[in-house]
């Protein structure tokens, strides 16, 4: 039950502390004095997103504070799923600040929205005129019968089965495309990966053989420079290793005299050794030397070869063909290793589909087990709400497990109609906005009592009603409130007077700013009150006597 609302800078109320008790409590006043803002103020408390724009000029922060009081409402387990701390008295607080921040908590312990929203609908229920407007949707009118089912196990278990389903057919979808494509490709694959393995390039063997080629096309050239060479190291007149060893002759005798001399013979010995080898060598290469057409031929052959399938992939280096050869190796095993993956989730799909279309009508049972007691229940209602003559019936469509979606296999229209002889038709075709508000009360009030919520709020759901009508609604609230806390916004004397708590919402202004507050009113205030409601400003003895008389009324 909600205890309290604090507000504080929200739109135009600085600060106002409402205290509601059990039974029926009527909320009135003149038209834009902030009685919907009240409905907004309690939105964020119930976790609606908030906007900045509503935190009062001038001010840098907005606090809303709701205190209720759950003892009654079972809700220890959702506490301790959120690591809450649990008490009989919870205070909810919403803070929004001028630069956009948001915070909520529940009992001093900061929460996210969706936790908020989530302790909201066990607490309280808004029932406004767009709520009115929900009923003409299939997906409302579904979750209503839901409610009624007392299904809300059996359906989170479909819903988790269904989405697990479709998962698991999306990835089955996307397998198969990506197999079809694999296939097209598959062929192709096998021939460039032929042509890799055939060639079989090796990783520095493109330098090696550039470097081959270069030698082969230049033996002529590297075999008389070796020629020329190693004569001139040995083999002519002047040859460098004899006047090398000439001297160290001529050096010889000297050494036994000069100590530098005598270091030097032993390098320039190291140096003849050295020159004498590479004489050799040079003559090595000469022999191993020669122009070989054939080889060239070979090599060029080779390298062309190479540099035709990097250009094919549009690569530079063996290494980068090396590392598509991988690549296409992979994705032919790939596409083996697919088909055992389709035939994986195709089983674990057919299963899925059996668990989830026997979850369905399981679904399907239950529901159409309980629209006759719906169907009694609100047409007994709608009788007592000054319909007497309309008539409410559910129209139950079986789809296909392939139309399966997130809410079953079924379908259902809530049909109506107002007058004897009439054949009842989709609400949203024959229902005026005063019948709809009274069958969205019958409705909710079922909801409610099979729910168990605590709490109902109704925010001008009497529009488009007057006379014997609004005496019937204001009769069904009250009996309603016998059982629940019921909070009501309304524009109608005959509601009002029927109120446990009157709440009168007004503007005050201290000649600058203008604020909406709000009283509880006594006896007296209350006379005044439906008075005007009744005819308006400054009314009547006669009609002050007839405010009396409703009060009066509901007083018996």
């Amino acid at each position: 039950m909600l205890r309290e609302l604090k507000i504080r800078n929200y739109a135009i109320i600085r600060e106002t502390e409402i205290k509601f008790h059990e039974g029926l409590s009527i909320i009135t006043g003149e038209t834009g004095a902030g009685k919907s803002i009240l409905m907004g103020a309690l939105g964020l408390i119930l976790g609606d997103r908030a906007d900045s724009k509503v935190i009062l000029e001038g001010t840098d922060k907005c606090i809303v504070e709701a205190t209720f009081a759950i003892e009654t409402c079972k809700l220890q387990d959702f506490f301790e799923q959120h690591e809450l701390d649990y008490e009989a008295v919870c205070v909810i607080r919403r803070e929004l600040t001028s630069s956009g921040k948001s915070r909520a908590f529940i009992n001093d312990t900061p929460v996210n929205l969706p936790v908020l929203k989530q302790l909201g609908y066990k607490l309280i229920d808004i029932v406004s005129q767009h709520e009115t407007l929900e009923l003409n949707e299939g997906q409302f009118q579904l979750s209503v019968l839901d409610a009624m089912a007392d299904v809300l196990q059996l359906k989170t278990a479909y819903k988790s089965s269904f989405k697990e389903y479709k998962s698991k057919q999306q990835e089955l979808d996307e397998l198969i495309k990506k197999e079809a494509k694999a296939k097209q490709d598959e062929d192709y694959l096998r021939f460039v990966l032929n042509e890799i393995v055939d060639l079989n390039p090796l990783e520095n063997e493109q330098e090696e053989l550039e470097k081959k080629l270069d030698e082969l096309s230049h033996a002529e050239t590297i075999q008389q420079a070796c020629i020329h060479a190693s004569h001139a190291f040995e083999g002519s007149e002047s040859a460098i290793l004899d006047q090398l060893k000439n001297v160290k002759q001529i050096l010889t005798g000297a050494a036994k005299h000069h100590l530098g001399i005598q270091n030097l013979l032993p390098r320039i010995e190291s140096n003849w050794v050295d020159l004498k080898d590479i004489s050799q060598e040079l003559s090595q290469i000469v022999e191993k030397t020669v122009s070989d057409p054939n080889a060239l031929n070979a090599v060029e052959h080779r390298l062309q070869s190479i540099y035709a399938l990097q250009k094919k992939h549009r690569v530079q280096s063996n290494l980068e063909i090396i590392e598509l050869k991988e690549k296409f190796e992979k994705q032919l095993h790939d596409l083996s290793s697919l088909e055992s993956r389709i035939a994986e989730i195709s089983a674990m799909l057919q299963k899925l589909a059996i668990e989830t279309e026997e979850l369905a009508h399981q679904l399907r049972v239950k529901r159409k087990h309980t629209i006759p007691e719906i169907e009694k229940s609100v047409n007994a209602l709608l009788e007592e709400v000054a319909l007497m003559n309309a008539h409410f019936e559910i129209e139950f469509h079986e789809l296909n497990f392939n139309q399966a979606s997130i809410h079953g296999i079924d379908e259902i229209v809530f049909l109506f109609s107002a007058n004897k002889g009439f054949k009842p038709q989709p609400i949203n075709k024959v229902a005026s906005g005063g019948e709809l508000s009274r069958l969205m009360l019958c409705i909710q009030s079922l909801m409610a009592n099979k729910m168990e919520l605590p709490s109902m709020v109704f925010d001008e759901i009497d529009t488009g009603i007057s006379g014997e009508a609004a005496q019937k609604v204001a009769n069904v609230m009250r009996k309603y409130a016998q059982s629940h806390q019921v909070i009501a916004i309304s524009h109608l004397p005959q509601i009002a007077a029927k109120a446990d708590e009157h709440l009168y919402v007004y503007k005050s202004s201290d000649g600058s700013h203008t604020q909406t507050a709000i009283k509880q009113l006594n006896t007296t205030e209350r006379i005044q009150e439906i008075a005007r409601m009744l005819s308006g400003e400054n009314p009547s003895e006669k009609v002050l006597a007839a405010a009396s008389e409703l009060i009066g009324i509901s007083d018996n």
